[in-house]
């Protein structure tokens, strides 16, 4: 029952949304072709831009973590995941802006979105889980300059509707799959509204 009212919200946001994604996939092929698994479709239907990245797009396995960058719980994630993708050829790790925690959690994803139309997306977001302690502004201008972005761009393509409009894609995508708080996330077709630590993660792949 739950993936059917996912499917009819999924409907009618892509109707907006649709040509903005460009996506090859058609709301049909969404909603009622089985050969694909959920969490794959979602990869189709989403902008490149939206999407930050680590392992290889044929992986047999795809992990998908829906986070915001005050999660405490994400932090641990995050390198879990690195080691994760390190010690085995076989997964892929996607990051999905969820942010759900305040209002610097949308300030801090709409930076690593315009980080990504750069191509800087995932240096952004490695360097804002690498800093110790409490999150601050003068510790995320220094993970700005870590993570090798061209400021003036960013503070341009921060700005932009774009921007915008991916984000309150996957934010809407994590709701529609229940992802109520974060890390939410996918281990291939298993999905957990919560945590789960590198060895349960483990135990869910091919």
């Amino acid at each position: 029952m739950h993936f059917y009212y996912l499917k009819i919200f999924i409907i009618v946001f892509f109707s907006f949304f649709w040509r903005f994604a460009n996506a090859e996939m058609t709301i049909e092929e969404f909603v009622f072709d089985e050969s694909m698994p959920l969490h794959l479709k979602i990869l189709e239907v989403l902008p490149e831009e939206a999407i930050i990245q680590i392992g290889d797009n044929n992986s047999e396995n795809t992990i998908i973590e829906f986070l915001d960058y005050f999660c405490g719980y994400c932090k641990k994630l995050h390198f879990e995941l690195i080691e994760l993708v390190n010690e085995r050829e076989d997964v892929r790790v996607v990051f999905i802006q969820h942010p759900i925690l305040n209002e610097s959690s949308h300030i801090i994803s709409k930076m690593v979105l315009a980080a990504n139309l750069q191509g800087k997306g995932i240096d952004l977001h490695n360097a804002i889980f690498s800093i110790e302690g409490s999150l601050n502004h003068n510790k995320l201008e220094k993970a700005i300059k870590t993570s090798g972005v061209d400021e003036f761009k960013l503070s341009i393509d921060i700005g932009k509707i774009q921007i915008n409009k991916l984000l309150d894609l996957s934010s809407f995508v994590a709701g529609g799959l229940g992802a109520r708080g974060t890390p939410s996330i996918f281990v291939n077709e298993s999905f957990s509204p919560g945590y789960l630590p590198k060895n349960s993660i483990i135990e869910l792949l091919k």
